[in-house]
């Protein structure tokens, strides 16, 4: 595991050529996991007994992937 994020990260530290391009890497793709997506995930432990079509089950699932979808988006 360790080899591996070492490899990513000499990977892309070749290939950005300024901190700023680095910088907007790291905020576009941190700020929604820490602000968005891991409050849903650690919400779901807690609607493990109701069915899968619940509404706060659906719209926590929606709401992920609308995040992780925009977040992918703005590396563009």
């Amino acid at each position: 595991m360790t080899l591996g994020l070492v490899i990513i990260n000499s990977v892309l530290a070749l290939f950005i050529k300024s901190i700023g391009d680095a910088m907007t890497l790291v905020g576009s793709s941190i700020n929604p996991v820490i602000g968005f997506i891991l409050p849903i995930v650690f919400y779901w432990p807690y609607m493990k007994d109701k069915p899968w079509y619940d509404k706060d089950r659906v719209l926590s699932l929606i709401t992920a992937t609308v995040i992780t979808v925009v977040s992918v988006m703005s590396l563009y």
